[in-house]
């Protein structure tokens, strides 16, 4: 079962939860310090609606982003909008990656990567990610490695949230299914 793909109400709850510009971790603050000497293009793969991209493009950077769902293009494209920034926004699952840009950096922040569920699928993804590299250009992602507290099964608690139509939604987090090797 994948539980990685991000319709409407995802992107919703992702909206509520992740705000642009939110740091998780300090990793806006990483990626913001590893490109700052960019001179060329950079992608942000997995972009979801915004949270990093935005950030960066307005400190000057020029970023691509792409991502598999419609739905977080169409709320990062908006986001972007409000700001008045243009950036590249496309549409592609990364195992079938083909834009029109080689890239300086590209970057996954946030854990997002993990989100691919198959070995096989995500090694096509790193394949594809590597083609988009120019000479000399990085790759940086974020990965999740457990502590020895991990265990399947653990509760990550509940929030609701209560959203301006009235309508309310409750997350409640949950560890279902761990595979370390794939």
């Amino acid at each position: 079962m994948s539980f990685s793909y991000y319709g409407e109400l995802c992107t919703e709850v992702y909206d509520l939860t992740k705000k642009i510009g939110q740091s998780l971790g300090g990793d806006l603050e990483y990626y913001r310090d590893r490109l700052k000497h960019c001179k060329g293009p950079i992608l942000e793969a997995m972009v979801g609606s915004g949270r990093v991209i935005i950030p960066l493009l307005e400190s000057g950077l020029l970023v691509d982003g792409v991502d598999y769902s419609p739905e977080m293009l169409a709320s990062c494209r908006q986001r972007c909008e409000d700001r008045k920034l243009v950036p590249h926004l496309y549409d592609s699952n990364l195992q079938e990656l083909s834009l029109p840009n080689k890239y300086e950096a590209i970057i996954i922040p946030g854990g997002s990567f993990l989100l691919i569920e198959k070995r096989e699928e995500s090694l096509n993804a790193l394949r594809r990610l590597y083609q988009h590299l120019q000479p000399g250009g990085r790759l940086i992602l974020d990965i999740f490695l457990p502590d020895t507290n991990f265990e399947c099964g653990q509760f990550g608690g509940t929030s609701t949230f209560n959203l301006p139509n009235g309508d309310i939604i409750t997350m409640e987090g949950k560890l279902v299914e761990a595979d370390f090797f794939n």
